[in-house]
């Protein structure tokens, strides 16, 4: 279970003892005490299946609490999600003959998606952030498509042709893609596809669906950011984004019906959206949930210094994101508790304060500083992926941030003639994150897809932009802290950086050495319950650190905090 996820487990157990004993959430009269915890339970439920994660990673004292709140009575969206987690999971622990055990489950999932599938699916993705039904409706389908595809047997895949195979080429591209400049119908457009090709009939009804909502997704994260009052507005492009989801869902509807209206005599209920997923391969599963996965969150920073009165927006990435999620589920900023910890104490320091985030993807951190230390604080944030950088430039204009936040695109080591390419790394089932691998300098003309990015010392970013001192610094950029910081040792080196919270875990290339240099130049160390020469040698034992991230600190000899 991840640090997110534990928080979540966490805060159940303490809201565990709100309930006044011997109430249930719909008992009738109830306390105020037990009403709030009811809310409140609900609520961490809630993110708990939004995170996406499989039911066998669910803490069991959450599981617990769902039971003991009557989830069905008082919070039914998690309780569904939760229904669908736990068939799946059921369903991996049949016996590869146990067939009529997978179909009694089948036709629990297809009850399920039939209100899912004829209801209105613009009203519905217009309500906000969900509890995530696609996504774990579609886990129970590629369970049952891996290990018991026999119950499919009945109807036969349609055909591989041209057509088909440039349409799943296509709606691929958007699903991987977090800044499509093009929707799924533009880029066969531009395969030489007419308007006709469209219509054909050798284009089965899920896959014109398909079609649909993924460009009704590519006018989503490109246009029409958000929920109308809740940072999104209304416009041509979400008038745009509605006629293509209005579309697709009724093209989604004649794909089920076709599906009913097939199956053998007495096995209706066991045809409907599985069977038609089956047949067209389609991700149809993946489009919605990726539909449902808002770009623009509207949260609350009640403890803020700039922003309390007010929502503040973030602009998150439209897929399995980590961080995304964790704005998704939580409605809070991804930043770790010994960063706020930092920033607490440096609130009431009176001097204008320069906060610097390397590796800030969405800013979680960055964006807490500036809204938690007075207003006169400015912050420089440096990433290399872009889709995240331009997602954080969208935030800070949305919350008259931008003159006080410079966001820079560069890859941060101290050779500039490096070169890194970009992949986007599976860090569990269903969440995924930006990761680099250097590339040689002879290969990277020759390779394909996004161009390798290079890099620049901190010195050079820090000279461009002006930056003679740094009051407080965070760096995670997923085990080459060293290499970035040794790009700017000069700063270290004459304490200009006053406070440093730096990424300590297994991934680390040469943590010792990054310690060991901090140390060398005067800096008090803090890692846990360790302290300096002890920092520096736990940290050479490389194995004995977490696999989960933790964070280092490093102070100046004259930081005032």
């Amino acid at each position: 279970m991840d640090g997110a996820m534990r928080v979540v487990a966490l805060t159940w157990l303490t809201l565990t003892h709100g309930q006044v004993t011997g109430e249930q959430c719909n008992s009738v009269p109830r306390s105020s005490a037990t009403t709030e915890w009811c809310k409140q339970s609900c609520a961490m439920l809630l993110a708990f299946v939004r995170m996406r994660m499989p039911y066998e990673t669910m803490d069991f004292n959450v599981l617990l609490g769902a039971n003991k709140m009557n989830t069905w009575a008082v919070c039914p969206s998690a309780f569904r999600s939760i229904v669908f987690a736990r068939l799946a999971h059921e369903i991996k622990q049949l016996q590869p003959d146990d067939l009529p055990s997978v179909e009694r489950r089948i036709r629990v999932a297809e009850h399920a998606a039939r209100e899912f599938v004829t209801k209105n699916i613009t009203g519905y993705l217009e309500a906000g952030t969900s509890f995530a039904p696609w996504f774990h409706l579609g886990t129970v389908f590629e369970v049952i498509k891996e290990n018991f595809s026999a119950v499919f047997s009945r109807q036969e895949q349609l055909l591989p042709t041209p057509k088909r195979n440039a349409i799943a080429e296509v709606l691929q591209r958007s699903l991987d893609s977090d800044a499509p400049t093009m929707g799924p119908m533009q880029m066969l457009r531009e395969q030489g596809w007419r308007s006709g090709d469209f219509q054909g009939s050798d284009i089965a009804s899920l896959e014109r669906a398909a079609l649909l909502l993924a460009e009704a997704d590519f006018v989503r994260v490109s246009k029409a950011y958000g929920i109308p009052g809740s940072g999104g507005l209304m416009g041509a492009a979400r008038d745009e984004m509605n006629h293509l989801l209005n579309l697709g869902q009724k093209f989604l509807l004649q794909s089920y019906l076709h599906a009913k209206a097939a199956a053998p005599a007495g096995l209706t209920d066991l045809y409907g959206l599985f069977t038609a997923v089956w047949q067209t391969g389609v991700p149809i599963f993946e489009i919605l949930d990726r539909l449902d996965s808002q770009v623009l969150e509207s949260i609350f920073l009640p403890t803020s210094q700039t922003h309390s009165d007010a929502p503040f927006l973030v602009h998150v990435l439209p897929t399995r994101n980590v961080e995304s999620n964790h704005v998704r589920a939580f409605f809070d900023l991804h930043c770790d508790q010994t960063f706020k910890d930092l920033v607490e104490k440096h609130k009431n320091l009176r001097q204008p304060l320069m906060v610097v985030e390397i590796g800030t993807h969405l800013g979680g951190c960055v964006l807490y500083a500036l809204t938690h230390l007075p207003k006169e604080t400015r912050a420089l944030a440096i990433d290399a992926y872009g889709p995240a950088v331009a997602a954080l430039r969208r935030t800070a204009a949305s919350n008259g941030l931008a003159d006080r936040l410079t966001v820079v695109e560069q890859f941060v080591c101290p050779d500039d003639k490096r070169r890194y390419s970009l992949e986007l790394k599976a860090t569990g089932p269903a969440m995924v994150q930006p990761a680099w691998t250097e590339t040689a300098a002879d290969a990277a003309s020759e390779m394909s897809g996004p161009k390798p990015v290079e890099c620049r010392s901190l010195d050079a970013i820090f000279m461009e932009y002006g930056i003679l001192e740094v009051d407080l610094m965070r760096i995670h950029v997923l085990g080459r802290e060293y290499d970035a910081l040794r790009s700017g040792e000069r700063f270290f080196a004459n304490g200009k950086v006053k406070v440093l919270a730096g990424s300590v875990s297994q991934q680390n290339t040469k943590p010792g050495k990054m310690a060991e240099m901090l140390f060398r130049h005067g800096y008090s160390l803090h890692f846990r319950e360790f302290r300096d020469e002890e920092v520096v040698l736990v940290l050479q034992n490389q194995m004995i650190l977490p696999k989960s991230t933790l964070t280092m600190t490093a102070h100046s000899p004259d930081s005032p905090v």
